[in-house]
């Protein structure tokens, strides 16, 4: 039987030190950020129409190149046209844009929580990761910060992710 309060009891007594060392809190790291990616794109899947989100990208993209050839040929008419065309489309990239940002709210007051309880469990330790290079402009030293390290996996993580679940796509010149 489920018993919440000796579930909590057992995860207090276990020793999560290990977690706070490189390459362990490097692991624990990528493994956050890939469960949060994991969830937030999974939400998305469900709330976005994802072929209604492709049909806009493709009319997007193909209203750009009118509007280019427009511009190019000085057809006014042809180009009042266009616009009329993107003011519509923009109304639709609107509500799909509001869609996404309403799973975002959803999960920021959570994702500040597990960043709070992560920040006073790793507030000890230095660095979370060695980098096999030095870069000047993120770390002079060749070690990452908690943040920076999250911040990167979050990235990468994310773009896998988002590519599995088919949440990202490339137009072809066909469907432009």
């Amino acid at each position: 039987m489920f018993d919440p309060p000796s579930l909590l009891s057992s995860l207090a007594a276990l020793d999560f030190s290990l977690l706070q060392q490189p390459p362990m809190s490097t692991l624990f790291i990528l493994g956050l950020s890939t469960v949060i990616s994991l969830v937030t794109s999974v939400a998305n899947r469900m709330v976005i129409d994802l072929d209604e989100y492709r049909r806009w990208m493709v009319e997007s993209n193909r209203l750009r190149r009118e509007m280019m050839e427009a511009m190019r040929s000085g057809n006014q008419r042809r180009i009042a046209k266009v616009q009329k065309r993107q003011q519509d489309l923009m109304q639709t990239q609107q509500k799909m844009t509001m869609d996404r940002m309403k799973i975002m709210v959803f999960f920021m007051i959570p994702f500040i929580l597990i960043w709070q309880v992560l920040n006073k469990f790793l507030k000890d330790v230095s660095y979370i990761a060695l980098m096999p290079f030095t870069a000047p402009l993120i770390s002079p030293k060749g070690t990452l910060s908690v943040s920076t390290w999250y911040f990167i996996s979050s990235i990468a993580t994310n773009i896998i992710i988002s590519r599995v679940l088919g949440l990202t796509f490339e137009i072809g010149p066909e469907e432009g």
